[in-house]
């Protein structure tokens, strides 16, 4: 009987360990809540096409480096970790592309989220990801 128990314990730890492995997603679908709005006179799109826009954010951060998204709703368009360091002292320039496939539409709203983690990072403890600052913009070409 105790053969049985320990067997079906062991079963249920494997089965466990495994359905977690598959549970994992590259692409997690989150909640990305914003902190707080970064003023339009800090953050200034300077060049915008379909397939890039350039920022430049006179925004200071103690973190030389962090995660940048540019958003449609919840589903990340443009993503990946950029540095924060101020070249000048007092600004810092941010190039963001498109995922593959993916194009900036003329006149939709994106937001412009920076957090300190990525999220497939994020999506191992929770399914909300949090914003340090946040802009919203709507897309125009420049």
């Amino acid at each position: 009987m105790i053969k049985k128990i320990s067997a079906f314990l062991s079963m249920m730890v494997v089965l466990l360990l495994w359905a977690s492995c598959f549970s994992y997603k590259k692409n997690p679908k989150l909640h990305y809540y914003s902190g707080p709005n970064v003023p339009s006179e800090f953050i200034n799109i300077v060049r915008a096409t379909p397939t890039e826009i350039e920022f430049v954010l006179r925004v200071k951060f103690p973190d030389k480096k962090l995660y940048h998204l540019i958003l449609d709703g919840d589903e990340p368009v443009a993503e990946g970790w950029y540095s924060t360091v101020r070249a000048d002292g007092t600004s810092y320039t941010l190039v963001m592309k498109p995922k593959s496939g993916l194009r900036f539409q003329v006149g939709k709203t994106y937001r412009l989220c920076i957090g300190q983690q990525s999220p497939e990072y994020v999506q191992l403890e929770s399914n909300n990801y949090q914003c340090l600052a946040e802009y919203v913009f709507v897309f125009e070409e420049k």
